[in-house]
Protein backbone atom coordinates (compact mmCIF):
# COMPACT_ATOMS: atom_id res chain seq x y z
CA UNK A 1 0.00 0.00 0.00
CA UNK A 2 1.77 3.01 -1.53
CA UNK A 3 -0.21 6.03 0.55
CA UNK A 4 -1.88 4.11 3.62
CA UNK A 5 -4.37 5.78 5.78
CA UNK A 6 -2.61 5.58 9.45
CA UNK A 7 1.07 4.75 9.94
CA UNK A 8 1.69 3.00 13.36
CA UNK A 9 4.85 3.13 14.84
CA UNK A 10 5.89 0.47 17.26
CA UNK A 11 8.95 0.99 19.07
CA UNK A 12 10.54 -1.94 20.17
CA UNK A 13 14.00 -3.40 22.28
CA UNK A 14 13.91 -6.75 23.21
CA UNK A 15 10.34 -7.42 22.77
CA UNK A 16 9.94 -10.54 20.75
CA UNK A 17 7.82 -12.12 23.48
CA UNK A 18 5.48 -9.86 23.29
CA UNK A 19 5.75 -7.87 20.00
CA UNK A 20 3.89 -10.58 17.81
CA UNK A 21 0.98 -9.88 19.80
CA UNK A 22 1.13 -5.90 19.21
CA UNK A 23 1.81 -6.43 15.86
CA UNK A 24 -1.27 -8.62 15.33
CA UNK A 25 -3.33 -6.22 17.36
CA UNK A 26 -2.64 -3.22 14.86
CA UNK A 27 -3.04 -5.81 11.51
CA UNK A 28 -6.45 -6.93 12.64
CA UNK A 29 -7.91 -3.20 13.10
CA UNK A 30 -11.08 -3.14 11.93
CA UNK A 31 -9.42 -0.09 9.79
CA UNK A 32 -7.32 -1.66 7.82
CA UNK A 33 -5.74 1.13 5.78
CA UNK A 34 -2.89 1.12 7.42
CA UNK A 35 1.02 0.64 7.77
CA UNK A 36 2.93 -1.10 10.83
CA UNK A 37 6.52 0.29 11.03
CA UNK A 38 8.42 -1.50 13.80
CA UNK A 39 11.52 0.36 14.85
CA UNK A 40 13.63 -2.04 16.34
CA UNK A 41 16.03 -0.02 18.49
CA UNK A 42 19.08 -2.27 18.77
CA UNK A 43 17.16 -5.66 19.99
CA UNK A 44 19.63 -8.53 20.73
CA UNK A 45 16.55 -10.98 20.88
CA UNK A 46 14.65 -12.86 18.04
CA UNK A 47 12.87 -9.41 17.15
CA UNK A 48 14.22 -9.32 13.34
CA UNK A 49 13.05 -13.26 12.63
CA UNK A 50 9.86 -12.64 14.73
CA UNK A 51 8.95 -9.77 12.11
CA UNK A 52 10.42 -11.30 9.54
CA UNK A 53 7.97 -14.80 9.99
CA UNK A 54 4.81 -12.30 9.59
CA UNK A 55 4.48 -11.84 5.88
CA UNK A 56 2.24 -9.26 5.92
CA UNK A 57 3.05 -6.12 3.04
CA UNK A 58 1.46 -4.00 5.68
CA UNK A 59 4.41 -4.59 8.07
CA UNK A 60 7.67 -2.73 7.66
CA UNK A 61 10.73 -3.27 9.74
CA UNK A 62 13.79 -0.75 10.40
CA UNK A 63 16.58 -1.24 12.49
CA UNK A 64 18.87 1.53 14.45
CA UNK A 65 21.90 1.11 17.02
CA UNK A 66 20.40 1.18 20.53
CA UNK A 67 19.93 5.21 21.43
CA UNK A 68 16.04 5.38 23.28
CA UNK A 69 12.65 5.56 22.82
CA UNK A 70 12.11 9.02 21.14
CA UNK A 71 15.26 8.01 18.29
CA UNK A 72 13.43 4.94 17.30
CA UNK A 73 9.72 7.15 16.95
CA UNK A 74 11.27 9.38 14.75
CA UNK A 75 12.97 7.10 12.77
CA UNK A 76 9.58 5.61 11.90
CA UNK A 77 8.03 9.00 12.02
CA UNK A 78 10.26 10.08 8.97
CA UNK A 79 9.69 7.03 7.32
CA UNK A 80 5.70 7.24 7.78
CA UNK A 81 3.44 7.54 4.83
CA UNK A 82 0.29 7.89 6.06
CA UNK A 83 -2.30 10.88 6.83
CA UNK A 84 -2.65 9.72 10.61
CA UNK A 85 -0.04 8.94 12.67
CA UNK A 86 -0.21 6.32 15.72
CA UNK A 87 1.65 4.88 18.53
CA UNK A 88 1.69 1.37 20.08
CA UNK A 89 4.26 0.27 22.44
CA UNK A 90 5.32 -3.31 21.31
CA UNK A 91 4.34 -4.62 24.85
CA UNK A 92 0.88 -3.51 24.47
CA UNK A 93 -2.43 -4.20 22.52
CA UNK A 94 -4.90 -2.33 20.61
CA UNK A 95 -8.65 -3.64 20.52
CA UNK A 96 -10.07 -4.29 16.77
CA UNK A 97 -11.92 -0.74 16.82
CA UNK A 98 -9.19 1.00 18.07
CA UNK A 99 -8.37 3.41 14.57
CA UNK A 100 -12.11 3.42 13.54
CA UNK A 101 -12.78 5.08 16.42
CA UNK A 102 -10.40 7.55 16.54
CA UNK A 103 -9.82 8.31 12.87
CA UNK A 104 -13.50 8.26 12.54
CA UNK A 105 -13.59 11.21 14.98
CA UNK A 106 -10.82 12.95 12.52
CA UNK A 107 -12.30 12.57 9.54
CA UNK A 108 -15.57 14.00 10.73
CA UNK A 109 -14.32 16.93 12.68
CA UNK A 110 -11.33 18.83 10.44
CA UNK A 111 -11.41 21.18 13.72
CA UNK A 112 -9.82 18.20 15.89
CA UNK A 113 -5.77 17.72 15.49
CA UNK A 114 -5.46 15.30 18.06
CA UNK A 115 -7.79 11.65 18.82
CA UNK A 116 -7.23 10.25 22.12
CA UNK A 117 -9.18 7.60 24.02
CA UNK A 118 -8.38 4.97 27.14
CA UNK A 119 -6.25 2.31 27.61
CA UNK A 120 -6.47 -0.14 30.05
CA UNK A 121 -3.94 -1.71 32.42
CA UNK A 122 -2.97 -5.79 31.89
CA UNK A 123 -0.83 -7.87 33.65
CA UNK A 124 1.96 -9.89 31.86
CA UNK A 125 -0.42 -12.37 31.05
CA UNK A 126 -3.23 -10.32 29.08
CA UNK A 127 -5.38 -10.29 31.95
CA UNK A 128 -7.21 -7.23 33.12
CA UNK A 129 -6.80 -4.78 35.60
CA UNK A 130 -8.68 -1.81 36.92
CA UNK A 131 -6.47 0.86 36.43
CA UNK A 132 -7.45 3.31 33.27
CA UNK A 133 -5.34 5.80 31.96
CA UNK A 134 -7.00 8.42 29.82
CA UNK A 135 -8.99 10.81 30.77
CA UNK A 136 -11.45 13.74 29.45
CA UNK A 137 -9.26 17.49 29.36
CA UNK A 138 -9.91 18.92 32.67
CA UNK A 139 -10.72 22.48 30.99
CA UNK A 140 -13.42 21.43 27.98
CA UNK A 141 -11.98 22.34 24.59
CA UNK A 142 -8.76 23.90 25.96
CA UNK A 143 -6.57 21.30 25.57
CA UNK A 144 -3.26 23.17 26.61
CA UNK A 145 -4.48 24.39 29.99
CA UNK A 146 -5.62 20.54 30.38
CA UNK A 147 -1.91 19.11 29.66
CA UNK A 148 -0.26 21.46 31.67
CA UNK A 149 -2.15 20.60 34.53
CA UNK A 150 -1.68 17.12 34.09
CA UNK A 151 -0.66 15.05 31.23
CA UNK A 152 -4.63 13.10 30.13
CA UNK A 153 -3.77 11.50 27.31
CA UNK A 154 -2.78 7.70 26.91
CA UNK A 155 0.32 7.51 24.75
CA UNK A 156 -0.82 4.24 22.91
CA UNK A 157 -4.27 4.98 22.83
CA UNK A 158 -4.33 8.04 20.62
CA UNK A 159 -4.43 9.44 16.98
CA UNK A 160 -3.01 12.63 15.43
CA UNK A 161 -3.08 14.40 12.25
CA UNK A 162 0.90 14.09 10.20
CA UNK A 163 0.35 18.12 9.88
CA UNK A 164 0.83 18.66 13.58
CA UNK A 165 4.43 17.27 13.39
CA UNK A 166 5.02 18.89 10.84
CA UNK A 167 3.87 22.17 12.56
CA UNK A 168 5.90 21.39 16.06
CA UNK A 169 8.26 18.85 15.11
CA UNK A 170 9.41 15.68 16.47
CA UNK A 171 9.75 13.80 20.04
CA UNK A 172 13.24 15.51 21.64
CA UNK A 173 15.74 13.20 21.75
CA UNK A 174 16.90 14.41 24.78
CA UNK A 175 14.62 13.38 27.39
CA UNK A 176 15.08 10.26 29.37
CA UNK A 177 11.20 9.88 29.64
CA UNK A 178 7.70 11.77 29.58
CA UNK A 179 8.37 12.47 25.55
CA UNK A 180 4.79 12.14 25.09
CA UNK A 181 3.72 14.99 27.34
CA UNK A 182 6.45 17.21 25.96
CA UNK A 183 4.98 16.38 22.31
CA UNK A 184 1.28 17.23 23.58
CA UNK A 185 2.09 20.22 25.13
CA UNK A 186 3.40 21.58 22.09
CA UNK A 187 1.29 20.29 19.53
CA UNK A 188 -1.75 21.10 22.07
CA UNK A 189 -0.68 25.32 21.78
CA UNK A 190 -1.73 24.56 18.08
CA UNK A 191 -4.41 22.00 18.17
CA UNK A 192 -7.41 20.67 19.50
CA UNK A 193 -7.63 17.57 21.09
CA UNK A 194 -11.01 15.23 21.32
CA UNK A 195 -11.20 13.01 23.82
CA UNK A 196 -13.33 9.57 22.99
CA UNK A 197 -14.97 7.43 25.83
CA UNK A 198 -14.08 3.85 25.36
CA UNK A 199 -11.45 1.67 25.84
CA UNK A 200 -9.03 0.84 22.76
CA UNK A 201 -6.24 -0.06 24.35
CA UNK A 202 -4.23 -2.36 26.30
CA UNK A 203 -1.55 -1.65 28.69
CA UNK A 204 0.29 -4.43 30.00
CA UNK A 205 2.69 -4.08 33.30
CA UNK A 206 5.26 -6.31 34.05
CA UNK A 207 8.94 -6.14 35.54
CA UNK A 208 10.48 -5.22 32.48
CA UNK A 209 8.29 -2.18 32.38
CA UNK A 210 11.00 1.07 31.90
CA UNK A 211 9.06 3.04 34.22
CA UNK A 212 7.98 0.37 36.84
CA UNK A 213 8.23 -0.04 40.31
CA UNK A 214 10.79 -2.50 39.58
CA UNK A 215 13.26 -0.72 36.90
CA UNK A 216 16.57 0.30 37.50
CA UNK A 217 15.73 3.69 36.04
CA UNK A 218 13.33 4.34 38.31
CA UNK A 219 14.35 7.37 40.14
CA UNK A 220 15.83 8.93 37.01
CA UNK A 221 12.87 8.03 35.09
CA UNK A 222 10.46 9.78 38.04
CA UNK A 223 13.00 12.84 38.29
CA UNK A 224 12.41 13.63 34.89
CA UNK A 225 8.63 14.12 35.12
CA UNK A 226 9.30 17.89 35.50
CA UNK A 227 11.85 18.46 32.25
CA UNK A 228 8.66 19.04 30.19
CA UNK A 229 7.30 21.41 32.68
CA UNK A 230 10.98 23.51 32.53
CA UNK A 231 10.79 23.44 28.95
CA UNK A 232 7.32 24.72 28.27
CA UNK A 233 7.46 27.63 31.56
CA UNK A 234 11.17 28.70 30.34
CA UNK A 235 9.38 29.90 27.04
CA UNK A 236 8.91 33.64 27.70
CA UNK A 237 5.97 33.73 24.44
CA UNK A 238 3.84 31.35 26.95
CA UNK A 239 0.55 33.07 27.14
CA UNK A 240 -0.63 34.63 30.69
CA UNK A 241 -3.02 32.35 31.38
CA UNK A 242 -0.64 29.11 30.93
CA UNK A 243 1.87 30.74 33.10
CA UNK A 244 -0.34 31.21 36.08
CA UNK A 245 -0.78 27.30 35.81
CA UNK A 246 2.59 26.97 37.03
CA UNK A 247 2.21 26.27 40.20
CA UNK A 248 -0.69 23.85 39.91
CA UNK A 249 1.56 22.29 37.49
CA UNK A 250 4.53 21.31 39.41
CA UNK A 251 2.44 20.73 42.78
CA UNK A 252 0.53 18.18 40.78
CA UNK A 253 4.21 16.12 38.79
CA UNK A 254 5.69 16.52 42.92
CA UNK A 255 2.15 14.87 44.28
CA UNK A 256 2.88 11.97 41.50
CA UNK A 257 6.18 11.07 42.40
CA UNK A 258 5.41 11.30 46.35
CA UNK A 259 2.68 8.57 45.22
CA UNK A 260 4.72 6.39 43.22
CA UNK A 261 7.53 6.45 46.06
CA UNK A 262 4.95 5.41 48.30
CA UNK A 263 4.09 2.57 46.42
CA UNK A 264 7.51 2.06 46.15
CA UNK A 265 7.99 1.97 50.13
CA UNK A 266 10.48 4.27 49.77
CA UNK A 267 8.67 6.47 52.42
CA UNK A 268 11.27 8.69 53.23
CA UNK A 269 11.62 9.61 49.33
CA UNK A 270 7.58 9.82 49.48
CA UNK A 271 8.13 12.62 52.10
CA UNK A 272 10.49 14.94 50.38
CA UNK A 273 8.21 14.83 47.17
CA UNK A 274 5.54 15.83 49.20
CA UNK A 275 7.18 18.43 51.15
CA UNK A 276 8.20 20.16 47.47
CA UNK A 277 4.09 19.82 46.68
CA UNK A 278 3.35 21.95 49.74
CA UNK A 279 5.99 24.61 49.31
CA UNK A 280 5.06 24.76 45.57
CA UNK A 281 1.08 24.66 46.01
CA UNK A 282 -0.81 28.36 46.32
CA UNK A 283 -3.16 26.27 48.38
CA UNK A 284 -1.24 24.18 50.79
CA UNK A 285 -4.40 23.45 52.75
CA UNK A 286 -5.80 21.80 49.67
CA UNK A 287 -2.40 19.89 48.81
CA UNK A 288 -2.53 18.64 52.22
CA UNK A 289 -5.77 17.11 52.37
CA UNK A 290 -4.40 15.86 49.06
CA UNK A 291 -1.18 13.96 50.27
CA UNK A 292 -3.76 12.61 53.53
CA UNK A 293 -5.27 10.85 50.64
CA UNK A 294 -2.45 9.33 48.67
CA UNK A 295 -0.80 8.44 52.13
CA UNK A 296 -2.94 7.53 54.60
CA UNK A 297 -6.70 6.79 53.00
CA UNK A 298 -6.30 5.24 49.87
CA UNK A 299 -3.99 2.54 50.71
CA UNK A 300 -5.91 1.78 53.62
CA UNK A 301 -9.25 1.51 51.28
CA UNK A 302 -7.34 -0.62 48.99
CA UNK A 303 -7.48 -3.29 51.89
CA UNK A 304 -10.76 -4.20 51.80
CA UNK A 305 -13.31 -5.24 48.56
CA UNK A 306 -15.94 -2.57 50.24
CA UNK A 307 -12.94 0.08 50.06
CA UNK A 308 -11.97 -0.39 46.78
CA UNK A 309 -15.26 -0.04 45.55
CA UNK A 310 -15.77 2.94 47.19
CA UNK A 311 -12.68 4.35 45.24
CA UNK A 312 -14.09 3.43 42.10
CA UNK A 313 -17.48 5.12 42.73
CA UNK A 314 -15.52 8.01 43.96
CA UNK A 315 -13.48 8.00 40.73
CA UNK A 316 -16.78 7.36 38.07
CA UNK A 317 -18.10 10.41 40.26
CA UNK A 318 -15.45 12.70 39.05
CA UNK A 319 -15.33 11.42 35.93
CA UNK A 320 -19.09 12.08 35.61
CA UNK A 321 -18.99 15.32 36.95
CA UNK A 322 -16.18 16.20 34.42
CA UNK A 323 -18.36 14.47 31.44
CA UNK A 324 -21.12 16.93 32.34
CA UNK A 325 -18.61 19.68 31.66
CA UNK A 326 -17.61 18.92 28.47
CA UNK A 327 -17.89 21.24 25.75
CA UNK A 328 -16.93 18.90 22.98
CA UNK A 329 -19.10 15.70 21.81
CA UNK A 330 -17.78 13.77 19.77
CA UNK A 331 -19.44 13.07 16.04
CA UNK A 332 -21.68 16.56 16.46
Amino acid sequence: MSTPKVTVIIPTHNRARYLSDAIHSVLNQTLDELEAVVVDDGSTDATAELVSAIGDQRVRYLRQPHRGISVAMNAGMRSARGQYIARLDSDDLWLPEMLAALVGILDAQPAFGVAYGKGQAMDHEGHPLDHIQGMSERFPGDALRSLVYDDCTCNVALVARRECFDHVGFYDESLVANEDWDLWLRVARHYRFCFVDQIVARIRWHDENFTGLSSPRFAEVLNARTVPLDKLFSDPELPPAIRAMKSAAYTNVYLFRGQRWLQKRAFKRAGREFGLALRASEQPLTTGVRIAWFALALPVLKQTALGRRAVGALAALRQRRRAQHESTIPGE
